[in-house]
């Protein structure tokens, strides 16, 4: 291969380094953005009268590139891409105006600065050793020494061996180095993109969460509008929609194989209105209620029907079972109401007194009825289970 032709081979991969590293990974090395002054020199340098031969305008070209990369390189962290331009503008400067005054520089002074500019690569990799490089930057410094090499081995003499040996290791070291960040910069994007995933991944649990959560909270709320909204205020218990959801829904549990329920009002509640007042009465209401919720079972449900009368339910409860809690209810309020008041109560069992809640509430007010014909302040059942009498 002829020499210029290595020369222009060297050149347009210098350029493409620059390129590269000005324009997609301008992050990479800010001492490259040098490399264009080789292929710009010898373009301009067509224009002018040589007074030198072209592998020596190269060669000189060459000690102004790596030159201004360790001037860029000495700058430190405050180099960027526009210090690296600033430098490399100089350099191309000077070399074109050692062209306009037509000065003839000897052969060995053009050697002797080739071998110190090379020898000043090593000033590039030593202060990427010493600032704890990448692994790119690492490998990228084991390629300098290729750089250093061929500098040297153009320098030293004009045989084709030494022509030759220094251009294919200048032009393995551009192409290693180009490949090098081209890999790295191909690892960068992976890294990004395995980043931006990840950031996806954890913005979208986020979210799922923060749905979640809001989702429960509204829930919660709706729960207590539900519970509010089937609450009676006086009472605290059920009001008529929740005690007839509640008795609904047990008829239609297929796992609940029998309950009990109770249907009781204040004795003479209109008589306790009109002698001592709806306050009082008021009060009545509330201490009933009270009085139920608090000796009765956690899973046993209350609901005021309307006005002074209620609606005990009695889960898992048969008749007999019913009858024993029912008396046990009423003989609290006779003995602990103050105002002094007593209750009556009678008493319905599902499936056996009926298996829909009109069936049920009609055998429960059956006996609620008896119980008053016969003086109040009693228990009644009057269902289809039999009752064996104490």
């Amino acid at each position: 291969m002829e020499r210029i032709e290595l020369i222009h081979i060297i050149t347009a991969l210098f350029l493409i380094r620059f390129f590269y590293f000005y324009i997609i990974d301008s992050k990479a090395i800010s001492a490259s953005f040098s490399d264009w002054i080789p292929f710009a020199f010898l373009i301009c340098a067509n224009v002018f009268e040589l007074h030198m031969t072209d592998f020596s305008l190269f060669k000189l070209s060459l000690s102004f590139t790596f030159l201004s990369q360790t001037v860029v390189t000495l700058i430190g962290d405050k180099a960027n891409k526009n210090t690296g331009l600033v430098v490399s503008l100089m350099a191309f400067a000077l070399l074109i105006g050692l062209l306009v005054l037509k000065l003839s520089i000897p052969v060995m002074v053009i050697n002797t600065l080739l071998i110190i500019a090379s020898a000043s690569q090593l000033i590039i990799l030593v202060t990427f050793y010493q600032s704890k490089p990448s692994r790119a930057a690492l490998e990228v410094m084991e390629v300098g020494f290729l750089a250093f090499f061929g500098g040297l081995m153009l320098s030293v003499g004009m045989r084709f061996f030494n022509i030759a040996i220094g251009s294919a290791l200048l032009i393995f070291y551009a192409l290693m180095s180009l490949a090098i960040h081209v890999k790295h910069y191909k690892e960068g994007l992976r890294l990004v993109q395995t980043r931006l995933t990840d950031l996806e991944e954890r913005f979208d649990r986020t979210v799922e969460f923060e749905a979640k959560k809001r989702t429960a909270h509204m829930a919660d709320k709706v729960e207590i509008i539900r519970e509010k909204s089937q609450k009676d205020p006086l009472s605290k218990a059920l009001n008529r929609q929740g005690i007839t959801t509640e008795i609904n829904s047990m008829i239609n549990d297929s796992s609940m194989k029998m309950f009990s329920l109770a249907i009781f009002d204040i004795d003479f509640f209109k008589g306790i209105n009109d002698t001592k007042g709806h306050i009082v009465g008021d009060e009545c209401i509330k201490l009933l209620a009270y009085t139920v919720m608090t000796t009765n079972r956690k899973t046993d449900v209350l609901g005021r029907y309307g006005g002074d009368e209620f609606i005990l339910l009695m889960p898992n409860v048969n008749a007999p079972a019913a009858l024993e809690i029912c008396e046990r209810l009423r003989k609290e309020v006779h003995d602990k109401s103050n105002p002094k008041f007593t209750i009556s109560m009678g008493i319905a069992s599902y499936p056996f007194d009926g298996r829909t809640f009109t069936e049920l509430m009609e055998s429960a007010d059956k006996g609620l009825y008896i119980a008053k014909e016969n003086g109040r302040n009693r228990v009644v059942y009057e269902g289809n289970v039999p009752i064996l009498k104490k």
